[in-house]
């Protein structure tokens, strides 16, 4: 994703330009990012092969908010997704780097501040990547990549290959993604043998 102009702050001010899309253009990455994670996504289970499709890592300014509404006075909170590229491993892994200090700490809003925080990392796919297929993935949040610990989120091996799911949720009617599990001992005890996972870990580099 491309960092936007700053001279695009003062078009934000203006009507119709104080929602969460239009805010998207005026945040800038730092162009000398220092504090680097090498996170692994291992596929442990699957029945069969998966095809890689995307990396993201969030970031929020906690503490830093925009209008979103001028008559209720509503205020948003700025966020902001970055692409990860990533590589497939000889091992079937797959391996991103991201960076805790991915965005520009700037004044935005000519309020103070805005400081960037990393909300997590999440990889996903499905096994041919074709668009009418249910997508997996899995997730590791900041504390989860500081503690270098293995986060794993569990699927029932016979959701493998199935189609994406029909718009009967908000979730469903803007995501292929099916939900899985960060705990396999919530699962009634039939499907705890018959699952496979996402897992990934991240180490300090």
């Amino acid at each position: 994703m491309k960092p936007a102009d700053p001279a695009a702050a003062t078009a934000s001010s203006s009507p119709g330009k104080n929602d969460k899309s239009a805010q998207e253009h005026l945040y800038r990455l730092n162009p000398k990012p220092q504090q680097a994670y090498e996170v692994v996504l291992t596929i442990e289970g699957a029945p069969g092969p998966f095809k890689i499709a995307n990396w993201s890592a969030g970031y929020q300014a906690k503490g830093c908010t925009y209008i979103v509404n001028d008559w209720a006075g509503v205020r948003g909170v700025p966020e902001y997704r970055v692409e990860l590229p990533f590589t497939h491993q000889p091992d079937g892994s797959y391996v991103a780097t991201v960076y805790l200090d991915a965005m520009l700490d700037e004044d935005y809003y000519g309020n103070g501040l805005c400081e960037w925080t990393l909300t997590g990392v999440g990889a996903g796919g499905s096994p041919t990547g074709a668009p009418d297929e249910a997508t997996f993935g899995g997730h590791i949040d900041l504390k989860g990549l500081e503690s270098e610990a293995p986060h794993a989120t569990f699927y029932p091996r016979a959701w493998y290959g199935k189609p994406a799911p029909e718009t009967t949720n908000e979730h469903s009617k803007v995501s292929s993604a099916l939900l899985g599990w960060m705990d396999r001992s919530t699962l009634p005890p039939e499907l705890q043998n018959d699952l496979f996972s996402f897992v990934l870990k991240a180490r300090r580099l």
